[in-house]
């Protein structure tokens, strides 16, 4: 691939500036309503997934929210999470119809503010879904590891003796996208050619998670020091050598 194909590709990919203003508006909203109202403590709000990264595409318009909260168990999350996942809906319903909060944190609120245009509400095992503003949302509750007495490494040794430790992935949001986000633009431009090849283009089937994709993007910058044609070609080969699955 010439660089003028990189370019192209890149356009094509890169979401307008306005879309990223109107995302950017409705993650804001839901953050600061989240810390004024939500059912339970917070203690931070992390935007996980494409935004937070800094490696959104024009096909990429979904929002991913992991709320951390030492208010919340550490295990058992098949308990407990169904529970707080229906607080969220009720709370966040109410806020989209306009009627009063439940909760309100009077120093951070967002009263006389509905929330715009929640609709198609789906709870999940691990997350609540719903649409904003034009935008699919997922809200993803979890204990916060990173100002726990234990820390991550307490959740690395728990992630090893669970059976489904896909439920406790949530809670290195904040690693992965500090991660991603310290990548050289080249690379992260590159991240977002390739997601959209996979959204838009490529039969894949099924296809693979956009962190995995990341990850092999930073794998194949790695080998080819950044040259953004040599990443693509890089990238292909791994997936050549190991089939995405």
């Amino acid at each position: 691939m010439a660089s003028g194909t990189v370019k192209a590709s890149l356009s094509e990919a890169r979401p307008p500036q306005h879309s990223l203003e109107n995302h950017r508006r409705v993650v804001n909203f839901l953050v600061r309503y989240l810390h004024s109202h939500c059912p339970f403590l917070v203690s931070e709000i992390v935007e996980s997934g494409s935004l937070g990264q800094g490696t959104t595409t024009s096909a990429d318009a979904d929002i991913d929210l992991v709320v951390m909260s030492l208010d919340v168990p550490k295990i058992d999350n098949a308990r407990w999470l169904p529970e707080k996942l229906e607080k969220l809906k009720q709370e966040l319903a109410r806020g989209s119809s306009g009627q009063p909060p439940h909760v309100s944190n009077m120093s951070n609120s967002v009263l006389g503010e509905a929330i715009p245009g929640c609709s198609n509400w789906k709870q999940t095992r691990f997350a609540l879904q719903f649409n904003c503003g034009g935008y699919d949302v997922d809200l993803l509750p979890t204990y916060d590891w990173s100002i726990s007495p234990g820390g991550y490494k307490e959740l690395y040794k728990l992630c090893l003796q669970e059976t489904n430790p896909e439920w406790y992935t949530r809670g290195t949001a904040k690693l992965q996208v500090a991660f991603v986000s310290e990548q050289p633009n080249e690379v992260r431009d590159v991240i977002r050619i390739v997601k959209h090849w996979v959204k838009k283009k490529v039969c894949w089937s099924p296809k693979p998670s956009s962190y995995l994709i990341t990850l092999l993007v930073i794998k194949a910058a790695e080998n080819r020091r950044y040259d953004q044609v040599g990443i693509l070609s890089e990238f292909c080969n791994l997936v050549h050598k190991n089939p995405l699955k």
